[in-house]
């Protein structure tokens, strides 16, 4: 995969996850410009337009959602908690506020 097709992959991984606890509404932040813009142009010329589809359906599935692009830097929480997966427990883990 390239990184976009990664975040994309990722974005439509907890998109399912949190449209399987029934929320309605959904903000996404990413640092991945690329994932941002494909999702709010809804298209794409690569070879990723089934997965853009997809993403699409389960987002309009969502009572309201948005699509942000943060900085590296605005995005450092998300990204130590990615690092921080290498060492400790694949386990799934809930955060009520970030650590």
């Amino acid at each position: 995969y390239t990184v976009t097709e990664a975040e994309l992959w990722g974005i439509l991984d907890r998109l399912n996850f949190i449209l399987e606890r029934r929320f309605d509404r959904v903000s996404i932040q990413t640092d991945g410009i690329e994932a941002v813009n494909i999702i709010q142009d809804g298209s794409s010329r690569n070879s990723n337009s089934t997965l853009i589809r997809r993403i699409l359906q389960v987002l309009n599935m969502f009572k309201q959602w948005k699509i942000q692009h943060l900085t590296r830097e605005e995005n450092s929480i998300a990204d130590s908690l990615a690092k921080s997966v290498r060492t400790r427990s694949l386990s799934l883990r809930l955060f009520e506020y970030p650590p």
